[in-house]
């Protein structure tokens, strides 16, 4: 690939990054990945496998032809892309039809996928999807619209491939951030101390169903979120000082077991200084 080629590559690859990488919803991330890698290398039909560590299998989550629903294979070397999950490498195959023993004495074509379709796949390009020595998946592309695959395709399939494992590891990663966040609130709801979050300026965020019997009249969750804590609740105007120091001193934590027993936990940002503040408050003392 001459140095222009090389630039014009880079820049599609780039040009894709932006979406792709502030997207956090799986499906989406895998169905742009599979539509994005079509249209930049022109082909007729294009597979996302991802693999599932616990069963050892690949499972096509997006397959972007009219005559596939679903395809599990077995990473080793009697299919084409367990073939390149399994040797963590790239195939480029000009003519699906052809004996493939010379790449690897078990490796073949599954040919019954073409005759129950209809569909004739002519040639083939994979490439392994690994980050941080982690095999996510493997492309496969089938049909390239004008000629044949060429190392061309195969160093803008490979470029394209260190995103897509970026852009699904991101995603992936939010996911359980997420649902980690979802259980938490999930427990917070029911137990019965009082609990509150704020920001470090003092603004509302959420609290739960138990403090939610503080609320002055007429002021409901939505009306209280983004209001000072303390307006909204001036019972706890006796932990303002505290707030005031865990903040100030960027602490984790602080408690006590006095007349309104508190505990205060806050949550760090990537720089890790205080950026939210969680106040647990348990029932007073009579």
């Amino acid at each position: 690939m001459d140095l222009q080629k090389k630039i014009d590559s880079l820049e599609r690859v780039i040009s894709l990054a932006a979406g792709l990488l502030t997207t956090f919803d799986i499906n989406e991330v895998l169905s742009k990945l599979v539509s994005s890698v079509q249209e930049i290398i022109s082909v007729e039909g294009a597979t996302l496998y991802l693999v599932d560590p616990i069963e050892k299998l690949m499972i096509s989550h997006v397959i972007f032809s009219d005559h596939v629903e679903e395809i599990i294979l077995n990473i080793d070397n009697t299919s084409i892309a367990g073939f390149t999950a399994f040797n963590r490498t790239s195939l480029i195959i000009p003519d699906a039809y052809t004996n493939l023993s010379q790449i690897h004495p078990e490796l073949k074509f599954n040919r019954s996928i073409d005759a129950s379709s209809k569909f004739k796949t002519r040639n083939i390009i994979t490439h392994s999807l690994i980050i941080k020595d982690e095999l996510i998946g493997v492309f496969q592309l089938v049909n390239k619209k004008n000629g044949t695959f060429d190392k061309d395709d195969l160093q803008l399939l490979k470029n394209f491939s260190v995103l897509a494992g970026i852009a699904i590891m991101n995603a992936r990663l939010l996911e359980k951030v997420v649902e980690a966040e979802t259980n938490a609130f999930d427990i917070v709801e029911h137990i019965s101390e009082e609990v509150f979050f704020q920001d470090r300026d003092g603004m509302l965020l959420h609290f739960n169903r138990q403090a939610s019997e503080k609320l002055p009249p007429g002021v409901s969750f939505d009306n209280a979120r983004g209001k000072p804590l303390l307006q909204i609740f001036p019972h706890l105007s006796g932990l303002k000082n505290e707030i005031h120091k865990v903040i100030e001193n960027n602490l984790d934590k602080a408690f006590s077991g006095g007349k309104m027993p508190y505990v205060i936990v806050t949550a760090k940002n990537v720089r890790a200084i205080v950026e939210k503040v969680i106040i647990i408050v348990g029932k007073s003392e009579d």
